[in-house]
């Protein structure tokens, strides 16, 4: 099958931040819009779309509502909201081929994960997530090739150790501009400490994380990042972690500057 660039990836790239992305995502949609109850002061899809663990017939959708991100609860209310979801062969999104609703949990901090199934092998899609009115930007996914294919090409990339505060995302930059089939993450997706940075992107909350809703604040500053977002929305990825997303040189119940129970209560979040 013949893979191709697509300009929408500039586009995600090119973002400046979480107001621009009111823009790019919410074409001819007020800023404030009232939907099914839910009155969205703020973009709730500040932290992107993406999509992973791609098999054959099916692939994992994501998105999180969250239209105030760096607080405790996302600036979202303690109740389930219901988000539509679609996935299209084309980018405009008019040959829609499957789609439904699913709940955003105040348990899963509004985020939600879409389980796609019964599509074709080694397959472009395009997918969207909306509250109401209100839609987030398209992102682009594409299935694994069937186990017996006859594969020409598989075009992957790798990432690990992405550290927010001491450089800016330019490899995920570049990465947005290839075209590939998947993105392997190996590890240390966010960094637990509070270390400060040279290039004003200090970790928030500004101290070293522990608790469930600190863990939450710090996944969704790295999600902030545009660059990354691009990375995400482009391309469909398989994530593992390392020690990182929960302490520094941490294993199994150990941890050498924690005593054991601390330790446990928080690798427990």
């Amino acid at each position: 099958m013949t893979k191709t660039q697509h300009p929408r990836r500039t586009i995600l790239r090119r973002v400046g931040g979480v107001g621009a992305l009111m823009t790019v995502g919410t074409t001819g949609v007020a800023s404030a819009a009232e939907t099914d109850g839910y009155d969205f002061e703020d973009y709730p899809f500040t932290l992107g779309v993406a999509s992973g663990d791609p098999l054959p017939d099916s692939v994992v959708l994501w998105t999180r509502l969250a239209p105030e991100p760096l607080t405790p609860d996302g600036g979202m209310p303690d109740e389930t909201v219901p988000v539509g979801w679609s996935v299209a062969t084309d980018e405009s999104m008019d040959d829609v081929i499957a789609g439904g609703t699913a709940p955003a949990r105040p348990a899963l901090a509004h985020s939600v994960h879409v389980d796609v199934r019964e599509l074709e092998p080694d397959t472009e899609y395009f997918y969207r997530f909306s509250v109401g009115s209100v839609e987030s930007l398209v992102g682009r996914t594409r299935t694994a090739p069937a186990p017996d294919a006859d594969v020409e090409e598989f075009r992957f990339a790798f990432a690990s150790c992405q550290h927010y505060p001491t450089g800016y995302y330019t490899a995920y930059d570049n990465m947005a501009d290839e075209d590939l089939d998947l993105v392997i993450q190996l590890g240390d997706y966010i960094y637990e400490g509070d270390l400060s940075s040279p290039f004003d992107r200090d970790h928030e909350p500004p101290r070293e994380v522990e608790s469930l809703s600190e863990y939450r604040i710090r996944h969704a500053q790295y999600k902030t990042d545009p660059d990354l977002q691009a990375a995400h929305g482009s391309f469909p990825w398989l994530v593992t972690w390392d020690d990182h997303e929960v302490v520094n040189n941490y294993a199994d119940e150990d941890h050498p500057s924690a005593p054991p129970e601390e330790f446990l209560f928080r690798r427990a979040n």
